[in-house]
């Protein structure tokens, strides 16, 4: 009783968020109106050839999460591992892949470190962010190293008028964990602004489990003139997350620093699009690690300085009416400095491509080619075609294909370490991991009330890297297998009345060694996956979501999996004039959960703001 009146109190009391603009939450927008960028250039999501999703910030709004990681767990066939709690991070994957193989940006700039080639997500805060697209599937024609997916986080543009608009936020929840986010934007004559910062602590759940976020944002723009703009952005992360302790006595502190930068020139004069952007990223990860939990000098000290330099330039041309050619090229530079290496390390690559859509109704047809030069990887061709039917019979009914050579070039770290810690050592002769994707989706509205989509795919991918172990005892990381990644998924929605709708979904991902044929575990791989979502919205502002999701993480025995229940998690939220009241439970049903027993879920938890 008393944390049920402690959530409530917090909720009544001290939870204010003014909204300076709310979307009508009965209105839906067509897909012929959501502008996606998965071809590097504008363009309608109802075009796409590529299974893309996109989430909009009534999306976001709508979910009891804190960070683009949690958002991202409610998204169907994109899964993400339970964690431990506030801060913490945990591993994305896509369609069976490795966390690795899924490519994550912001704005476009590349995230993936060179020293795990993953990106942690939960450093990432929510209020700045306009809309998340997400391609489920390989888009290395246009991304480059991507086997498995691509997240693209698009921050929100800078204002429209003169007078100032922003919002406050702020939201308290147990384990003594508040939040408090800010924005505001506006613009004088030319010049447009964006601004956000955001804060983030949190006790945890037990000693040495305790978290520290901040965050701030910033964005400006330039009409030079009707047709030209100018537009420079830069985000600070600041992050200090302890993890606990562990079975064993043992802790770990894991501070984390991250900047990142974009400049950029566009150019749209109605026939064609032409784009120039200077990115920059520079990730510094640290992780202490103390034999007990009251020790206050570490045993030992990881450094790792991940910098990164993106040259990118595009340009697209309606050839026709409606056939858009885009052609351009990225060139990047990575400086990896790590307590692992003896010096630091350089990377560097190269990549032109080139891609175009041909629209005849009902079809469009789309056939990309890139190519990347990688200073430590060598050489990679990524050739795709794809095709979209839409049947003119049905409303939203489309049917979609994809064939693709997609490939992922592992870490640099993977390939140069050089310091003989902890039984690991060097693999000089890895090499990037290569597959043939195949897709087939099809959505349909077969009545008002009811959607549907069914979606497969299969990867076939060679020289696929896992852990090995040499003849002194020493593990490294290598090419050695042949892996066949296949599954299915189904997603449904019922508008059962104007105010209410129910969706559900299924996916089942299926990871197979070529050579034993014996099923692949772990890694992060989710071979069952279940959700359910209830949203009930007013007219006059009230908004019921409850949302359950069950993953089997097909995890070997050793990690005693307890993952065959479902959580759910609950959000109601009402609108008066401009501010929003909310509530959250997380875990309603108190399960113990987890896929790895080092790392069980919260138990029932209750937010208000």
């Amino acid at each position: 009783m008393r944390i049920i009146l402690g959530g409530m109190v917090s909720f009544f009391l001290f939870g204010v968020v003014p909204a300076c603009v709310l979307a009508d939450p009965s209105e839906e927008v067509p897909l012929e109106k959501i502008i996606v960028t998965n071809r590097r250039t504008p363009s309608r999501l109802g075009e796409a050839t590529e299974d893309v999703v996109v989430l909009t910030q009534e999306d976001i709004a709508s979910l009891p999460a804190q960070d683009l990681e949690e958002v991202l767990r409610y998204l169907p066939g994109v899964d993400i591992q339970p964690r431990r709690g506030f801060g913490h991070g945990s591993s994305v994957t896509i369609q069976g892949s490795d966390s690795r193989h899924v490519r994550v940006m912001i704005d476009g700039i590349p995230l993936n470190n060179q020293a795990s080639g993953q990106a942690d997500l939960s450093k990432f805060p929510l209020e700045n962010i306009d809309r998340i697209e997400v391609i489920r599937g390989p888009s290395s024609s246009m991304w480059g190293s991507s086997l498995g997916g691509v997240i693209n986080v698009i921050t929100k543009d800078t204002g429209t008028t003169a007078m100032p608009r922003g919002s406050l936020t702020t939201s308290f929840s147990e384990f003594r964990t508040r939040r408090q986010d800010v924005e505001i934007s506006g613009r004088g004559g030319l010049l447009g602004y964006y601004l956000s910062s955001s804060y983030m602590e949190s006790g945890g759940r037990g000693p040495r489990d305790d978290t520290l976020r901040k965050n701030a944002f910033g964005k400006i723009s330039y009409d030079a003139d009707p047709e030209t703009r100018l537009t420079a952005s830069f985000g600070w992360n600041d992050a200090d997350i302890n993890s606990g302790v562990y079975p064993n006595g043992t802790w770990q502190a894991q501070p984390y620093r991250a900047r990142y930068a974009k400049v950029g020139w566009q150019k749209d004069d109605g026939e064609g699009q032409s784009q120039v952007e200077l990115k920059y990223a520079d990730q510094d990860i640290v992780m202490h690690v103390f034999l007990t939990a009251t020790d206050a000098t570490p045993f030992v000290t990881i450094r790792t300085d991940d910098l990164l330099y993106q040259l990118s330039a595009s340009s697209a041309t309606y050839v026709r009416s409606e056939d858009v050619l885009v052609w351009g090229a990225d060139v990047e530079g990575h400086w990896l400095r790590s307590s692992y290496l003896s010096q630091r390390k350089t990377l560097t690559f190269g990549a032109p491509y080139v891609n175009y859509t041909f629209v005849q109704s009902p079809w469009n047809l789309n056939a990309g080619l890139r190519f990347d030069y990688n200073s430590e990887y060598g050489r990679e061709w990524s050739p795709s075609l794809g095709a979209l039917y839409r049947c003119e019979a049905i409303p939203e009914t489309f049917v979609r294909f994809g064939v693709s050579r997609a490939f992922n070039a592992p870490p640099l770290l993977w390939k140069h370490y050089d310091l003989l810690l902890s039984g690991l050592t060097t693999n000089p002769g890895i090499h990037a991991e290569r597959a043939w994707v195949y897709q087939v989706s099809a959505q349909s509205r077969p009545v008002p009330p009811l959607w549907l989509k069914l979606s497969l795919y299969r990867a076939d991918v060679s020289e696929a890297i896992d852990l090995a172990v040499n003849g002194s005892g020493d593990y490294y990381m290598k090419n050695f297998e042949k892996l066949r990644r296949q599954g299915v998924q189904l997603q449904a929605r019922v508008d059962v009345t104007q105010e209410f709708s129910c969706s559900l979904s299924a996916a089942f991902n299926d990871v197979e060694d070529r050579t034993t044929g014996a099923t692949v575990r772990g890694g992060g791989k989710p071979r069952q996956s279940y959700s359910v979502t209830m949203d009930y919205k007013t007219p006059d502002g009230l908004r019921l979501c409850v949302h359950g999701y069950y993953d089997r993480w097909n995890e070997p025995a050793s990690a005693q999996p307890n993952d065959h229940k479902m959580l759910v998690d609950l959000k109601i939220s009402q609108v008066v004039k401009n501010t929003t009241f909310f509530f959250s439970v997380h875990n309603v049903t108190n399960s113990t959960y987890w896929a790895d027993y080092f790392f069980p879920v919260p138990p029932r938890y209750f937010e208000g703001g």
